[in-house]
């Protein structure tokens, strides 16, 4: 008899409450999740090994947050917003090149999963410290994805995939990537089929 093992991410509530969101400017409930990585058999969730990380997610905008956001001392952007920025930046990288049009999509998608402006200036300061700290995409998405909902991984993707055709070629080096970041986050082949035939069919 065959056993099928391995191991995948798994989210819990460890708590909630009230909090003041910085995405939302208000008071709003949240909820207080936990990443384990879970030992699985036959791809059913058998056991935990460890935690991989925690987050505060908003329950208006659920954007997710570090856990000092419940002291009102976190001044930082929210985990979902620095992961699209600095992914989408590097799959605009992976072909070699800056297309215009990558950076008009990059900075169109920023400024509405903001709702704020994102200048030149923040973006060529985006793309100066990917350039100056090369960091492997994967490896970057994996720090991640512990710190993020499913709302937030399925919106990563969707943002690197308008990013990968917004020049309207999508390169070998970005559809390797995009097959990358898909397994990193856990989407299946189904919904990121999903998502692409949703793009497609919205142009």
């Amino acid at each position: 008899m065959f056993f099928i093992a391995g191991t995948k991410g798994e989210t819990s509530t460890a708590g909630t409450g009230r909090f003041n969101c910085p995405t939302c400017q208000c008071e709003t409930d949240y909820h207080h999740e936990q990443v384990h990585e879970k030992a699985t058999l036959f791809f059913i969730p058998i056991a935990n090994l460890q935690l991989l990380g925690e987050y505060i997610e908003c329950q208006e905008c659920f954007d997710t947050y570090e856990t000092d956001a419940l002291s009102g001392e976190n001044e930082n952007e929210s985990y979902i917003h620095l992961a699209i920025k600095r992914i989408m930046t590097l799959m605009m990288l992976a072909d070699g090149k800056i297309d215009e049009e990558e950076k008009a999509t990059i900075k169109n998608i920023m400024e509405v999963i903001t709702d704020d402006t994102f200048s030149d200036g923040e973006l060529e300061e985006e793309i100066q410290f990917c350039k100056d700290n090369p960091d492997n995409p994967e490896d970057f998405l994996k720090t991640m994805f512990p710190h993020m909902n499913e709302q937030g991984r399925e919106l990563t993707y969707k943002c690197c995939y308008y990013v990968s055709e917004s020049d309207n070629e999508i390169a070998d080096s970005e559809r390797k990537l995009l097959k990358s970041v898909a397994k990193i986050l856990q989407l299946s082949n189904a919904h990121v089929k999903g998502i692409e035939t949703e793009i497609q069919e919205s142009k």
